[in-house]
């Protein structure tokens, strides 16, 4: 079930990258950060309902909407300088003074242990919780970190509305 999700996911993700195009772009720009590390820079995409729709068709575009309605979801990807140690595995966000851990998911290449020169790494991360997009908070990965702060339009826009009163 893992593996049919990741492929569904890569294939979802070629096909977007080429019908997106220039609009695709213009929805990432401001959900996109740039963690610098060692002979590897990971840039990583805050999925919303902003940036899913611009990142996946249906049906991988329903199951990711989904998981990212439910907790904090991070697309990863990025290609090494240099041949590196990748650990996927201790990625955390830091809001507030309390640290949410994350569980990887590999797509294409964003395993634990060694990522080749120039070999594409793309993944997910999804952390234990929802953070809260109206505060900054940070992804840490080692010694690395980067910030995420949006904007007052931006958090209205990935927001949902309060669901209408119930009669």
């Amino acid at each position: 079930m893992r593996k049919a999700l990741v492929s569904a996911v890569a294939f979802a993700l070629f096909l977007a990258a080429g019908v997106a195009g220039q609009e695709a772009s213009t929805e990432l720009k401001d959900f996109i950060r740039v963690l610098k590390g060692d002979g590897l820079q990971l840039s990583l995409v805050h999925l919303n309902s902003k940036t899913v729709p611009a990142m996946f068709q249906p049906p991988t575009l329903y199951s990711i909407r989904a998981r990212a309605a439910a907790s904090t979801l991070l697309y990863v990807q990025g290609t090494p300088d240099e041949d590196v140690d990748l650990d996927t595995t201790n990625f955390v966000a830091m809001q507030g003074g309390e640290s949410i851990t994350s569980v990887p998911a590999n797509i294409s290449n964003f395993e634990k242990g060694k990522a080749a020169k120039g070999v594409r790494v793309t993944g997910l991360l999804q952390f234990a919780k929802q953070v809260d997009v109206s505060k900054a908070f940070t992804i840490v990965h080692g010694k690395d970190s980067v910030e995420f702060k949006f904007s007052d339009a931006q958090v209205k826009a990935i927001t949902a509305p309060p669901a209408p009163p119930q009669q």
